[in-house]
């Protein structure tokens, strides 16, 4: 398996855009080189290692080997379910319902951990040896944004939102010094104090990620409108109706283009709002995008499958289906969250397992 890009967080970098320029995948013909069953969030990759999130004897962050998957090493994380990990220079983040931990990436050695309040896990966003993540409301605590300094665990600061505010139910993006989260409405706050510099109301409100691009915030609301606004003001830029989204998930951002996964559908826009295309997709996740091809996962019980599909006009490249699983005394089944992706590669995790795609 290729191994040469670095994919470290939830849709690869501070925006959420899920695109890395110069990359590309597998837009024809997949191989998979390896598979197995593991119940695991999406992988990340840094320095030809991959890091996730797994439910194994016990809640643990895992190291492996990114060209062959073997384990390279497992450490239990504590806090209840977690997120996706982040890397940050020589340390492996994770965000739980109550923690955020610190691990050395070289050997899996907890370095710290912080308590945050009981939430939704998200993904920690770092810049510049800070990381930046929010926790949303849970067991009647408040909605709370925070910044922890990565090397020492330190808090920074800690800004809770009030208690009218929506649960927040994805990951935070950051950009130009504003931290953006979705509580219902799109917030924006300082980097440097937390304090809040503005909020843009939606008629309905969101429970998405939000993406960030280009002096553009991207966040789809609950009725299944996608709202592009400045980062600088909140001002709407405009709107475009793209279909009822997942709890969680974010639209990609590629050059001039603007894809969003829905309940219904895959929809490709220009950064202007106009509609490219868009494909019948039940049941579609985050999208990730490489310089040919958008791939993009299916989160039902009949509709399960990872599909790659042109970037100029929608049209299938190749399928991939994937199975239920039986877990104790229950099925599940679907795809767990986006693609990861590297040159020549991809990873999917589903409910039957990881997969490594090749070409």
């Amino acid at each position: 398996m290729p191994t040469a890009t670095d994919w470290t967080r939830f849709q690869a970098d501070n925006g959420n855009t899920g695109h890395l320029s110069d990359v590309t995948a597998v837009p024809e013909d997949p191989e998979i080189y390896w598979d197995f069953y593991v119940s695991s969030s999406p992988p990340v990759v840094a320095d030809r290692s991959l890091y996730t999130t797994e439910y194994r004897e016990e809640r643990s962050v895992v190291a492996r080997n990114a060209a062959t998957g073997e384990l390279q090493w497992t450490t239990a994380v504590d806090g209840g379910g977690m997120g996706m990990p982040a890397v940050a220079s020589d340390e492996v983040l994770v965000q739980s319902y109550t923690r955020l931990s610190g691990f050395d990436r070289q050997s899996g050695d907890k370095l710290w951990k912080r308590t945050i309040g009981q939430g939704p896990p998200g993904c920690p966003v770092v810049v510049d040896g800070v990381a930046y993540l929010a926790n949303g409301a849970f067991n009647e605590w408040s909605t709370e944004v925070f910044a922890f300094d990565v090397s020492t665990g330190e808090q920074q600061w800690r800004t809770t939102l009030a208690d009218d505010d929506s649960d927040l139910e994805g990951s935070v993006a950051v950009n130009d010094g504003y931290v953006f989260i979705v509580a219902g409405d799109i917030i924006a706050f300082n980097t440097t104090d937390g304090s809040e510099v503005w909020r843009t109301q939606l008629d309905s409100p969101a429970e998405t990620t939000p993406t960030v691009s280009d002096g553009k915030v991207y966040v789809t609301d609950s009725e299944g409108t996608l709202h592009a606004v400045r980062t600088e003001d909140g001002s709407e830029r405009w709107t475009a109706d793209v279909g009822e989204p997942e709890s969680g998930t974010a639209v990609a951002v590629a050059d001039d283009e603007v894809y969003a996964g829905t309940k219904s559908r895959l929809s490709s826009l220009t950064t202007t709002g106009e509609l490219r295309w868009e494909v019948d997709l039940t049941d579609a996740l985050t999208p990730t995008v490489d310089t040919d091809a958008v791939y993009v996962g299916q989160s039902g019980f009949r509709n399960r499958a990872v599909y790659a599909l042109a970037r100029d006009d929608g049209s299938e490249r190749w399928v991939h289906n994937t199975d239920e699983e039986q877990i104790s005394d229950t099925v599940q089944a679907g795809v767990r969250g986006p693609p990861t992706l590297v040159e020549d590669g991809l990873y999917v995790v589903a409910a039957d397992g990881m997969r490594a795609f090749g070409r």
